[in-house]
């Protein structure tokens, strides 16, 4: 990419990403020289982009998905309150004020042997669902030339977590008598989602996937890369290969101490990770950098944090992780505009460099 030097009249606030939750408006959008995409696209190419990207895009998560409503997730044009219920599997989900998120009411499992699966889980009617009003609705919402992601809640395993509580859903994972079972649900799950992604394709235009499934706990993996390999990575990989055959980006969100299977998870085609914190991220961006765009976590500030302390953080964050052609995306929903702005100028002024 042409490098075009960095002018201070970039910081001139242009608009907001919008964000649930936040009451500001969302997060600031700036003066770039080139398009949020234009730079998405240098950045996965392996092309020195602009600026770190860093959730410049615009995320669509419409009511008429019923996971997006059951999760408390609705990201749209004129977006509704509506939080918690049944997810698109009638699943009932509660959301928690507290922890300003939802969760499967506990105890209440719906199956409790995965060979049972086809007599129990009912399957949603995702062309039923009104994708041309929403289109209608979110048309002006969509365009512009910042990208457009939109997301998958609820993995394979989240769901299978979903249906048969956690315990029974590891179990289930390596119980001779319910893998292939589990196969054949993980198969039926993955063809409902690349049929939600088609329609969204359709309706929104997205640029890019983000697929939710959580594989670890605070110290370890739930499961060896084996049982990985064997049950969930075939799927995953159905879904990341038809993302690309549609030119559609692939992201993982993925929490838990996974740092062990990079190797396995870069393999099959993944895009783009933002592992969470607990996990050696500058090993992981040393070792594996090049195989797969890596997130790192802007850190979060309370409030009244001087801007000072905030405008050195954004410095540092750059130069931990500033290997030419081995580049990281950030992100953090409720980072303050000083951060942002900070984090913008110092990787633009360090990308130069390269």
């Amino acid at each position: 990419m042409k490098k075009i030097p960095f002018s201070p009249d970039e910081l001139k606030e242009v608009g907001r990403y919008y964000v649930a939750g936040r009451t500001d408006g969302g997060k600031i959008k700036l003066d770039t020289p080139i398009t949020p995409r234009e730079n998405m696209q240098a950045f996965l190419n392996n092309e020195t982009p602009c600026w770190m990207p860093n959730g410049d895009l615009i995320t669509i998560t419409p009511e008429i998905v019923p996971d997006n409503v059951a999760r408390a997730f609705i990201q749209e044009a004129d977006p509704s309150d509506r939080k918690g219920g049944p997810d698109m599997f009638g699943v009932n989900w509660i959301f928690d004020e507290a922890a300003n998120g939802s969760m499967v009411v506990p105890g209440r499992p719906i199956l409790e042997d995965a060979n049972d699966w086809k007599e129990v889980i009912k399957f949603p009617d995702v062309d039923s669902w009104d994708w041309e009003g929403s289109a209608k609705k979110n048309a002006r919402y969509v365009s512009g030339n910042d990208p457009v992601w939109t997301v998958q809640f609820s993995g394979l395993f989240e769901r299978l977590i979903s249906f048969m509580d956690f315990e029974y859903a590891a179990v289930a994972l390596i119980d001779e008598s319910q893998k292939e079972a589990v196969k054949d649900l993980f198969e039926a799950v993955t063809d409902t989602y690349i049929k939600i992604l088609d329609h969204s394709i359709e309706a929104y235009h997205v640029d890019g996937y983000l697929l939710h499934d959580d594989w670890g706990s605070q110290r370890a993996p739930f499961f060896s890369k084996a049982t990985w390999l064997e049950m969930i990575a075939p799927y995953v990989k159905k879904m990341v290969d038809y993302c690309h055959s549609k030119g559609i980006i692939f992201e993982l969100h993925s929490c838990g101490r996974t740092e062990s299977m990079i190797d396995v998870i870069s393999s099959i085609g993944i895009d783009m990770w933002r592992p969470q914190p607990m996990n050696d991220l500058k090993k992981m961006y040393e070792e594996y950098g090049d195989r797969i765009k890596l997130g790192v976590r802007a850190p979060m500030f309370p409030p009244g944090t001087p801007d000072d302390v905030q405008i050195q953080a954004a410095k540092d964050l750059v130069s931990q992780f500033n290997i030419p052609g081995k580049y990281v995306f950030t992100s953090n929903f409720m980072e303050s505009d000083i951060f942002r702005k900070a984090l913008y100028e110092a990787s633009r002024k360090a990308y130069l460099e390269h």
